[in-house]
């Protein structure tokens, strides 16, 4: 009997959740008339934008690359004709071959710098007023760059000049000549290119969307698509996601999603017929009571009757009418939004019970046999009312289950009631011997209209007491059954605060004077 587990407090703000989903839902349907391009429209175009970047770079760096090469080109084959031809002697080539050296290499002028001086091999009157310098070896990739893109855009006709690095002792080379065939073959590189890009970029841009259209954006806006329809009907259980078996981050999204929503639905399920319940249940309380009142005079009448067993039930009537009376009106309260908290005060829990097997007794008969295993001043601190209210429902359920399934292996029927102290709060426990609860419903058995012993029931009663015992500060559990103990059947704990257990507690949470 110390083995109390507590008593989980799910689905407490379910409802309040439920509105805030179905409200958020309804705005965002309502906000996205497709404001610009969609996850699949912006994908694509980050999509793009990286791949055209990407081949971007990378013309700029063949492009400053055929430059170099084009100008080195042009310098070592004027290096090649003039030691060919013997140009650097001393003695200078005719003016017939200075010419076919010039047209061969294709420049204006070839210069050699030597230690000893210059000479220059260049056409009579074909020496320029002007020439561009540039260099073939930039020190660094931006300067590359910028330098191919100023040749790109030169006037064609502009003269250049450019020349080699040689170690101090040996001749250098410089040559003039027209940037004009640079100019050509730099736009002629970039047309090639640029085709070549463009069919890459289709190409890659195509496949890659693809690959991200499959993996990731379908799934994504299957979940999104999923989410907006289930937020416009939370509690239709049929527009729940039905999960694809992906074993990635989506697929276990889509579990996860199908559990919160078929949750939700059911919630929201219950949550309506608790509404329409408590809604018949005020109309109804209102006439009962007015009927109450009516049994109540008469049971005035009977205390009157000089009969000594009148005498005897006739307080335990107008009791049990009080009683009553004052149920239906904190019923209509409650059905008002003004719920009051429970009434907590000390009394004692060996009297409660026997009132409650007496109310159980006129129920019954004699064809259950009820025990009652508790010491004489039991004091509990909580809402008698509350707690009476849990007895009752809880031998009442016993009571029923007995007398509809009979008792397990021949036995009597019989309920037992039992508590004892243990660091300032009261296990108490009630037992049967009837069949107890199968397996697969003893987690549910708290639900609302969770029907556990009789389907003529509205399945409220276990959920009644569960939330009066939380109310009162305690816990309820339905405990293993034991198959060695007499009472084998269904085995109820119930854990509530004694008054030198709440007392404790109120002196650490109150500070001191």
């Amino acid at each position: 009997m110390l083995d109390l587990p507590a008593r989980s407090q799910s689905g407490a703000q379910t409802p309040a959740l439920a509105e805030a989903f179905a409200r958020r839902a309804k705005i965002t349907a309502a906000a996205t008339p497709w404001r610009g391009f969609g996850l699949a429209g912006r994908v694509l175009a980050v999509t793009v934008s990286f791949v055209l970047l990407a081949m971007g770079l990378f013309y700029m760096t063949r492009l400053s690359s055929f430059r170099e090469t084009w100008l080195h080109g042009k310098i070592a084959s004027a290096q090649t004709a003039i030691e060919a031809f013997d140009a650097a002697g001393p003695v200078p080539p005719p003016e017939d071959l200075s010419r076919r050296i010039l047209n061969s290499v294709g420049v204006k002028s070839i210069t050699i710098v030597t230690p000893s001086g210059r000479r220059e091999l260049v056409l009579p009157g074909a020496t320029p007023a002007t020439a561009e310098v540039i260099t073939a070896d930039d020190n660094s990739y931006v300067e590359a760059v910028g330098a191919t893109f100023r040749t790109l855009f030169t006037a064609p006709g502009t003269i250049a000049k450019v020349a080699s690095s040689a170690p101090p002792d040996e001749a250098a080379i410089e040559v003039t000549f027209d940037e004009t065939p640079l100019i050509d073959a730099l736009w002629r590189v970039s047309h090639n290119f640029l085709n070549i890009s463009l069919t890459i970029a289709a190409v890659v841009t195509c496949v890659l969307w693809a690959a991200l259209w499959s993996m990731v954006l379908r799934p994504v806006r299957r979940l999104t698509s999923n989410i907006l329809a289930f937020g416009e009907s939370p509690q239709d259980a049929s527009r729940v996601i039905a999960p694809s078996g992906r074993g990635n981050e989506i697929g276990r999204a889509e579990t996860a999603l199908a559990a919160m929503q078929r949750s939700l639905a059911h919630e929201l399920a219950q949550r309506k017929r608790l509404a329409e319940l408590g809604m018949a249940v005020a109309r109804i309380n209102h006439d009962l009571r007015n009927m109450l009142s009516a049994a109540q005079l008469i049971s005035d009448r009977l205390a009157t009757i000089p009969d000594p067993l009148a005498q005897r039930l006739a307080p335990r009537l107008v009791a049990t009418l009080d009683r009553a009376i004052q149920f239906c009106q904190s019923t209509l309260t409650y059905g008002a939004g003004r719920e009051l908290p429970p009434s907590r005060r000390r009394f004692d829990l060996s009297e409660l019970v026997r009132q409650a097997v007496e109310s159980a007794q006129a129920e019954s008969g004699e064809a259950i046999d009820y025990d009652i295993d508790i010491p004489p001043r039991f004091d509990l601190y909580a809402d008698p009312d509350h707690i009476l209210r849990v007895l009752e429902n809880l031998s009442r359920n016993a009571a029923q289950a007995l007398m509809g399934k009979g008792a397990e292996d021949g036995r009597p029927k019989a309920i037992r009631f039992a508590a004892i102290r243990t660091d300032g709060l009261a296990l108490i426990e009630i037992s049967d011997t009837g069949p107890g609860f199968p397996a697969d419903q003893a987690e549910r058995i708290f639900e609302p209209f969770h029907k556990s012993t009789s389907q003529a029931g509205a399945g409220l009663g276990l959920a009644i007491a569960a939330d009066l015992v939380t109310r009162n500060g305690g816990a309820i559990a339905l405990a293993p059954a034991k198959a060695d103990d007499y009472y084998c059947g269904a085995r109820f704990l119930i854990k509530l605060p004694t008054p030198e257990g709440a007392a404790r507690k109120a002196a650490h949470i109150l500070p001191e004077a």
